[in-house]
Formats: structure tokens, C-alpha cells, sequence
């Protein structure tokens, strides 16, 4: 499984309205600071993943139910561990899975070309009341690995 080592930092369940993604955007980026602070600095991880965070979440809303019933909603949830931030929506998309258009270049279609680009990896998962659309970017390996031994250190006195 592809989460295999990641853990949850965070997880919030929005209503499916266009006005929510820039709540989105927020708080993906205050998960990700909140847990490593050194990335507060690294200007262009957090620019990618409210970019794409905010790509996903508004497809959720755009083409799934959880933007089209009146009490539809998504789940962004983000995860860190070997060097990987992986974030996922939960929409209520099960019967279908999100398609590249064939014009990268339209008007409109672009979010999953942009996606596809520029992660490390991305893919789509389906559960038993809708589907997972994820990605990974990378973030700095030491920055994990330090902070998951600080972490580990905080609960054990060595002699």
C-alpha cells in the first residue's frame, strides 16, 4: 500500500462549496509548518501544495456530489513520513475516476496535467463511499528523520 510509513498530521472534513478551497489552502500549509517549521521558508512546497490541494478540493466540489447535494462534503488529509508529504481528498466521486483532458491547453481541464508535473507521484483510490484522489511531493529527508528522533527523544531519558 502506498501509505505504507506515512503518518496522519493532519485531517478536516469541509462542506462542498466553492468558497471553502481557500480555507483548504490554508490549512494544508499550516499542517505542514505546524509539524516541520522549517518549511516555513521553503516558499515553493508550500506554493505547490496549496496549489495543488486547492486543484483537487475544487474538482471534489466541481465534478463529484460533494459539491452538487446540499449537504455534500470532502475530507483533505495530509500525511508525512520518508521524505514525502502525500495529500488526499475524500470526495463522494465512487462512480467515476478523474480524467486528463485532451487539451492541456483549454480553457479549463488543466488541474490534473498541472498536478501530474509537477508531484513525485499521484494516483486515485476508491472506497466504499466515494474515492481518494492523492499526491506526494518531497520535502527534505533529514527535516523528517530529526524530527521523528526530537520526537522520540522528548519520551526517553538516556543515561
Amino acid at each position: 500500500m502506498e501509505m505504507s510509513g506515512m503518518r496522519i498530521i493532519g485531517e478536516m472534513r469541509f462542506p462542498g462549496c466553492p468558497e471553502i478551497v481557500r480555507d483548504v489552502r490554508t490549512y494544508i500549509a499550516s499542517w505542514l509548518v505546524m509539524e516541520l517549521p522549517e518549511t516555513a521558508d521553503d516558499h515553493d512546497l508550500l506554493d505547490n501544495v496549496r496549489l495543488l490541494a486547492s486543484e483537487l478540493a475544487a474538482n471534489a466540489i466541481k465534478h463529484t456530489v460533494s459539491g452538487r447535494w446540499g449537504r455534500g462534503s470532502f475530507r483533505v488529509r495530509m500525511l508525512l513520513g520518508a521524505g514525502q508529504a502525500r495529500v488526499e481528498v475524500v470526495d463522494q466521486g465512487w462512480w467515476s475516476g478523474p480524467r486528463l483532458r485532451d487539451d492541456p491547453l483549454g480553457s479549463c481541464g488543466r488541474g490534473l496535467h498541472l498536478l501530474a508535473a509537477m508531484v513525485t507521484k499521484w494516483g486515485v483510490r476508491r472506497h466504499w463511499l466515494g474515492r481518494i484522489v492523492w499526491f506526494e511531493l518531497p520535502v527534505q529527508v533529514h527535516t523528517v528523520a530529526r524530527r521523528e528522533l526530537d520526537r522520540r527523544s522528548m519520551w526517553h531519558d538516556d543515561p
